[in-house]
């Protein structure tokens, strides 16, 4: 059964979206999506179809004082229904301020460095999201991602970011 489904989402999410044809496309994509004004609806199929059907968000954050919240994952439709509202009635952004690349032989494995904010100003981090995709059907696949946000203990390193954000030091 989960074979024919995989099949099925693979034959479905075949909708022309260009994004999907590069490992920089999709990411980005990805940010483009859950990133809006408060109130303004994000277009959670089209996020959904950058995704493989069994794909994880994982949620690393090693300071928080209940053990179960160290790491956090759901599936894609846990995650919506996670933040979907959040996004929404706070609005929120998140721009790349790095990116980089390994990739090999129809696998990719992403660092892409943000800057995440909502608009009501409650959420003001920079962190990295590192994504694992994959080459299938003639497109991209994000079968995972995981995210830590910057501490003062722990700087994003320079190497992770853009010229413009980088720090001087």
């Amino acid at each position: 059964m989960l074979i024919m489904l995989f099949h099925l989402q693979i034959g479905y999410s075949q909708a022309e979206d260009p994004s999907v044809k590069t490992v920089e496309g999709i990411v980005n994509r990805m940010i483009e999506i859950i990133s809006g004004d408060i109130d303004e609806q994000r277009d959670w199929d089209a996020y959904r179809n950058l995704f493989l059907p069994t794909a994880q968000k994982i949620i690393l954050n090693p300071k928080a004082k209940n053990p179960a919240n160290k790491v956090r994952a759901m599936n894609i439709s846990e995650f919506i229904k996670y933040v979907g509202p959040q996004y929404k009635e706070n609005g929120f952004l998140e721009i790349e301020i790095g990116l980089t690349i390994n990739e090999y032989n129809g696998v990719a494995n992403v660092f892409q460095s943000y800057h995440a904010k909502t608009i009501r100003g409650e959420y003001d981090k920079k962190g990295i999201n590192s994504y694992q995709l994959v080459y299938l059907n003639d497109r991209w696949w994000i079968s995972s991602t995981t995210w830590a946000t910057e501490t003062p203990e722990n700087k994003i390193p320079n190497r992770f970011l853009k010229e413009t954000y980088r720090s001087k030091n």
